[in-house]
């Protein structure tokens, strides 16, 4: 199986537990790894074969526009947007977010079939 790779696309979307933290958009970074055959695409050259990267940085970017409390929420609704609306069988997702002041990230990273 190959693997398309979107790193740390930014994602700007209200998140946190309380009303303070979700009052202003915060930046969260995604990265996703789709596990598909590329054979197609590469023999025939032709885009109508291939995931279109830009739609699916587009789609994680309109999911961020919904408020939400938890990554863990944010994760799984990234994992099965991409695993409903694109041809794969398994997908792994991390988002990180930018929370604790003495560290530098926490992320969330799942792996869905």
């Amino acid at each position: 199986m190959d693997t398309i790779l979107i790193q740390d696309l930014k994602v700007s979307t209200h998140i946190g537990i309380t009303e303070e933290e979700r009052a202003d958009k915060q930046e969260l970074k995604v990265s996703v790894w789709i596990r598909t055959d590329i054979q197609a695409i590469a023999k025939s050259d032709d885009i109508n074969d291939a995931i279109d990267y830009a739609e699916v940085a587009l789609k994680i970017q309109e999911l961020g526009e919904t408020e939400r409390k938890t990554l863990e929420r944010f994760v799984e609704d990234i994992a099965q947007m991409i695993l409903d609306t694109f041809c794969t069988e398994d997908v792994s997702v991390s988002v990180d977010k930018f929370a604790l002041p003495d560290a530098e990230r926490v992320a969330i990273t799942i792996n869905r079939p």
